[in-house]
């Protein structure tokens, strides 16, 4: 049998000074995976704050079974992982496909229903549809995993129910949590490789929320004017905040300032604790990991 290589890098890893492993029953495990990432962040739930944080760049991954080999391997290499006797344990699916429903008009048995209205979605494939409640919205998130993936990290804590969100969910949970901006309507842009995310929040309550695959920066660009033009947004008078894997000094945020003057770069969920190791990390980087802590 071929042995496995590790198709994956670690980028970036943060460690506050105030972990303790012997106070693991207390903290929550946060976890996000795509076919491109895997990253980890846990929060100590009494001090409501953030312990650890590692972000890994998965690579050549084009199968769920590809990425299960790749996550086996770095499970055997992370004995912090393989503990079962978290608090709580909360795992993010990042992709483009997900229906947000009004709680009011919500029925269970009409999931795939609800999902065909936003995305396509197959019987053909592995794939099975997962909802939750939004806190702050009265709105349900449905969305798509793959079956095995779900089951794979169920296996691994079995005293655990861990808990499934779409990574909208906690995007959503923290964006109307942390009043972003102060002016009554605010638009904000989550970035991650090749895909983003749209929400157009109005005071407390959210009126947009979807997601896109771009492969160039004019892509990114014409998405965002897209949606402002069709909610009726003037980008010279509405600010854009903007979160995750975008810089001053990158093509995305160069092109799209061109178009809009008014953008700023978002900070650090306020509903957590940060110690000075988290210094080095853009303020920015990593919002919708941080407010996993928030999807109850």
């Amino acid at each position: 049998m071929e042995e496995l290589t590790a198709q994956y890098k670690l980028n970036k890893k943060i460690k506050d000074d105030q972990f303790n492993e012997d106070l693991i029953a207390r903290y929550t495990l946060s976890l996000q995976v795509s076919k491109d990432l895997f990253r980890i962040c846990i929060t100590d739930s009494v001090k409501n704050r953030c312990l650890l944080l590692e972000d890994y760049q998965l690579q050549n991954i084009r199968t769920p079974d590809q990425l299960l080999e790749q996550l086996s391997l770095l499970y055997e290499d992370h004995a912090l992982l393989q503990a079962g006797f978290w608090k709580d344990v909360r795992l993010a699916i990042k992709n483009t496909c997900f229906s947000l429903i009004p709680f009011s008009l919500f029925e269970k048995q009409y999931l795939k229903d609800y999902l065909h209205i936003n995305c396509h979605f197959s019987d053909d494939n592995n794939d099975e549809v997962y909802y939750y409640r939004q806190n702050r919205l009265d709105a349900v998130n449905i969305f798509s995993a793959d079956k095995k993936i779900i089951e794979w990290f169920n296996l691994r804590y079995p005293s655990k129910k861990v808990k499934i969100v779409h990574h909208t969910s906690p995007l959503i949970e923290g964006v109307l949590l942390s009043g972003t901006n102060k002016q009554d309507l605010s638009v904000v842009i989550n970035v991650e490789n090749q895909y983003m995310t749209i929400l157009v929040k109005r005071s407390k309550n959210l009126e947009y929320c979807n997601s896109f695959n771009y492969i160039s920066p004019e892509d990114f660009v014409y998405f965002t004017m897209f949606v402002m033009d069709q909610l009726q947004i003037n980008p010279e008078m509405v600010p854009v905040t903007i979160f995750g894997e975008i810089t001053p000094d990158s093509t995305l945020y160069k092109k799209l300032y061109k178009y809009i003057k008014n953008i700023s770069f978002g900070d650090k969920p306020s509903s957590l604790h940060f110690g000075y190791n988290f210094d080095e990390v853009f303020d920015h980087k990593f919002f919708d990991l941080y407010t996993m802590h928030l999807c109850e």
